[in-house]
């Protein structure tokens, strides 16, 4: 039987099921081919309140034909026009580096999704904390393998597969030496109708596979990442970008640098909110629990030997003297003090001494 480890550290981080949300900004390609602009986004992503940067390990090469079929002929083939976008937008190796150093000196993890054998041996030769796995390599078996011999901590996305894939890959992952697995529930449209996402799946995965679960969310705004909370995700990755406006596959569905940071806010106040599940009157709800409820009042003066009844007694705001809930106690018992009209009528009224 598998025993995933159910909280671990991504660097220094302590992540899990019963730890603080994980924040990871995904920057993708929105790099637009500039280290310069990667590391800003490093920069942004400390300031917004990010626990990490992620960003994708790839060449043209290896990760695309440059090729495609046409009109879906298998004997007729054509150039792919997205192969020329592809290799634009690669991240080199000495730029793997320069953004893991910056990182480190700002105080965030560097972490990215490799699509081929060579760029996982890069990740693990820099000292990346944990790798993300994208959701198109979760039935790349051979990726699978060469990661989970690391013994760093994995973060499955899960976009496009079933239940049984998720499964399987874990299991390639697991009989390579993984015992550190984040899965994230995803769906690989972009962006996806909100009635596509099916948030309790977040419980379910953890379920099945008792592993930490969280969301890869490419829905527009915070919504969902808070929704999902509620359903035991404890990470949340998101595209950002500096503008929705700018060209590039992934900066349309991106959230800008102040909706991520608000997000972060909000998400953190939910978690405030989760508790234990317990139902008690918190400390700060105590004069509420006078101020708010009834006590039992006197409705004339009252001299010693008078019955109390609901006639010369009412029910009113502020509950000094019996409650409300005890006051059918109270009727058909004399008094043994006074009490004055308007002043709340205590059990010592009727008591001797």
């Amino acid at each position: 039987m598998k025993h995933w480890e159910k909280t671990f550290e991504i660097g220094r981080t302590q992540v899990g099921q019963s730890q603080r949300t994980y924040f990871i900004a995904e920057i993708g390609s929105n790099h637009n081919g500039s280290l310069d602009e990667a590391l800003r986004y490093v920069s942004e992503a400390k300031e917004a309140g990010a626990d990490a940067v992620k960003f994708q390990s790839f060449s043209a090469a290896g990760l695309l034909s440059p090729k495609r079929p046409k009109n879906g002929s298998k004997t007729d083939w054509e150039e792919h026009p997205a192969y020329k976008i592809i290799d634009g937008l690669e991240l080199p190796d000495d730029w793997h580096r320069s953004l893991k150093k910056e990182c480190d000196k700002l105080g965030i993890h560097f972490l990215s999704a490799p699509f081929e054998i060579g760029k996982a041996r890069l990740l693990k030769e820099i000292g990346c904390p944990a790798i993300k796995i994208a959701s198109g390599e979760i039935t790349h078996d051979a990726l699978l393998r060469e990661v989970g011999s690391y013994g760093i901590p994995v973060i499955l996305s899960t976009g496009t597969a079933t239940m049984g894939e998720v499964e399987h890959a874990s299991e390639v992952l697991w009989n390579a030496g993984c015992r550190k697995l984040f899965v994230l529930h995803c769906v690989s449209n972009y962006p996806p109708k909100f009635e596509e996402m099916n948030i309790p799946v977040i419980r379910t995965m953890a379920d099945t596979l008792s592993v930490p679960v969280g969301l890869s969310d490419h829905t527009p705004g915070a919504t969902l990442p808070i929704l999902a909370l509620g359903f035991g995700s404890r990470m949340v990755e998101k595209h950002v970008t500096f503008s929705r406006q700018q060209k590039g596959p992934d900066h349309p569905y991106a959230m800008e640098w102040p909706e991520f940071a608000a997000m972060i806010r909000e998400i953190r106040n939910a978690e405030a909110a989760l508790g234990d599940g317990i139902k008690r009157a918190p400390e700060g709800e105590a004069g509420e629990r006078i101020y708010a409820r009834k006590g039992l009042y006197a409705v004339k003066d009252l001299a010693p030997g008078e019955i109390l009844t609901e006639a010369n007694t009412k029910l009113v705001r502020h509950a000094f003297g019996i409650p409300a809930n005890q006051a059918n106690l109270a009727y058909g018992i004399p008094l043994q003090r006074p009490c004055k009209k308007d002043e709340a009528i205590f059990w010592e009224h009727l008591r001797k001494g």
